[in-house]
Order: structure tokens, then sequence, then C-alpha cells
């Protein structure tokens, strides 16, 4: 009986997301592999709202204060079995670059719990922040006509949108790497040339 109560309990579960997913496919900007996305400004300007997110640990974080920053947000589903393979892969090039200024927020898909993406961040070892997945940054930052997991948005230091990965492939770890190593290095280079 409690097998069948946790199956229909699953299977609504699924239909809600799936129709929050195809209204916020409706609703949201059109944006595409074309379109750039940007961070909200601080000061409110710009043509992002602020949008907050509930990590994991009880905090939240809002996106404008990643802005200035090269910042990956990487979204997973934690019973994802390309995530599960995609993932250690984030979790080295965090530990690799995050000295140099590399910001990493996973992002958990709406079917996860606090607790499912909590024990994920257990067994991959994730040591960046983590949180559940909103409609509005759902809106804003996937891709409209591609909603599948594993997806990367890199943002560069001027906050805007540098590139989108979908899914995880051969080639994948090198050429985030390349991309990353070439935003650190524009950050660095702006920040050195700053007056004190």
């Amino acid at each position: 009986m409690k097998q069948a109560s946790f199956r229909s309990a699953q299977w609504i579960r699924t239909l809600v997301v799936t129709l929050a997913l195809a209204l916020v496919a409706l609703a949201a900007p059109t944006l595409g592999r074309q379109d750039i996305p940007e961070l909200p400004k601080p000061d409110g300007s710009g043509d992002t709202p602020e949008i907050s997110i509930s990590l994991v640990d009880n905090s939240t974080l809002k996106l404008s204060s990643l802005r200035g920053k090269v910042v990956l947000l990487d979204f997973f589903w934690s019973q994802c079995m390309h995530c599960q393979q995609h993932t250690p892969h984030i979790v080295e090039l965090y530990n690799q670059f995050s000295k140099r200024g590399l910001n990493i927020v996973g992002l958990a898909d709406p079917r996860d719990t606090k607790e499912t993406a909590q024990a994920y961040m257990k067994q991959m070892k994730i040591a960046y922040p983590v949180g559940l997945t909103n409609l509005e940054v759902i809106a804003y930052y996937i891709d409209s006509h591609d909603h599948s997991v594993p997806q990367m948005v890199l943002f560069g230091a001027d906050g805007k949108m540098v590139r989108r990965w979908i899914g995880w492939g051969e080639n994948s770890k090198k050429e985030l790497s390349d991309v990353l190593e070439e935003q650190l290095k524009k950050a660095e280079a702006k920040s050195s040339t700053k007056p004190n």
C-alpha cells in the first residue's frame, strides 16, 4: 500500500513539474541558444529581475550578488545518469579554479527535494553552494527550446552569458576548462587595471 501511495505521489509530482515547465516555456521570455541572458544588476536596473535562490543549507542567494564574478550555473537532477557523469568533472574544475575567482552554483531540478540535493552533494563531494531551481531561474536561464539536464550557463565578470552547454560529452570538460581559463584571465586583467 505504501509503495502504491509513493508511486502515486511521485507521478503527481512529475505531472506538476512537467506542466510548470510547459507554462514557463510558453510564458517566459523567449530565450534560446543565441540569446544572451544576464545576471541581475545589484542596483535593479537592466532586463533581468533580482532572483533569489533557496540554498539547501537554508540560506538564500541573490543572483545579483554574483555579478562582477565569473559564474557557472550548473543545472542537474540527482537521478540523471548524465548529471552523475558530469558532476565529478564540475567539482574538479571548481577545485582547480575557485581560488582564481570561479563561482559555481548548483541548481537542483524541481524533481529534487532539499534532502535528495543534500544527498547528491555528499555523494559527489560538492563544496560549492547548491540551491533548488525555481520557475524564475528556469525562465531566465534554461534554454527555452531544451530543458534537459545537465545544462550549464557561464557568465563573465560583466554579468553576461558567455556560453551555454546542454548535455555532457567527451570534449565537454576540455571546452569548459578552456572557456573558464579565458574568462578568469579577462577578470584578472580587468581587476589588475582598476585603480586602488
